[in-house]
This record gives C-alpha cells, sequence and structure tokens, in this order.
C-alpha cells in the first residue's frame, strides 16, 4: 500500500486500481504520464491537483502542486501530457489543506 504525504504528515492512502473512473475514490488515485479524466458514470465531484516532479531543499524527490482544479459530474478535464495527477473526492483538498506550491511525496509500505 502507498500512502499521499506532505511534510511527514499522511494525507490519504493511495488508491492502486486504474480503472473504474465510476467508482468512489477511497483516499487519492495518483496518475502518471499523460492521462484523460473524466467524470462520466461519476456521482460526484472530483478534485484534481496537477502535479510536476521536483525535489525539497533536502534533495528529495516530491510532487510540487502546481494547479488545483474541480470536475464536477459529467466532464472532461484537460489531457495532462506530463506531469502527474493527484485525484480525490470533492472536498478531500480542503480537509488536506493543500495549496499551490505544497511537495506531496508517495511512500510505499
Amino acid at each position: 500500500m502507498s500512502w499521499l504525504l506532505r511534510n511527514g504528515e499522511v494525507l490519504a492512502a493511495v488508491d492502486e486500481r486504474d480503472t473504474g473512473w465510476g467508482q468512489p475514490i477511497r483516499g487519492a488515485m495518483v496518475k502518471r504520464g499523460p492521462s484523460l479524466v473524466h467524470t462520466f458514470g461519476c456521482h460526484d465531484t472530483r478534485e484534481m491537483a496537477w502535479c510536476h516532479p521536483s525535489r525539497t531543499p533536502s534533495g528529495d524527490e516530491c510532487l510540487t502542486v502546481r494547479r488545483i482544479t474541480v470536475l464536477r459530474r459529467r466532464r472532461i478535464a484537460g489531457v495532462s501530457l506530463k506531469g502527474v495527477l493527484v485525484v480525490a473526492h470533492a472536498g478531500a483538498f480542503e480537509r488536506w489543506d493543500l495549496h499551490v506550491g505544497d511537495c506531496l511525496e508517495i511512500k510505499d509500505t
């Protein structure tokens, strides 16, 4: 199992499945590389953090949040050709207090 962290604080479990956009997200989904995200068949709104791989001041790898968007039901988001998307259930980013510029890490257990 993987975890999404910010400054050592666990924000959510990373949902490992790669299909089933219509299913509820438990924690967060992480999409790498070219990705097309949609909410057709979903029963809720999704939040997306558009991230770019970078390094912390101490040299550790992280994902820097560049943009945060909300994807309502029956919509298609812009295509992410490079970088990483972190997708979560509506309201998760507010609970996590996620902001542009935050450095996220994905740790395996």
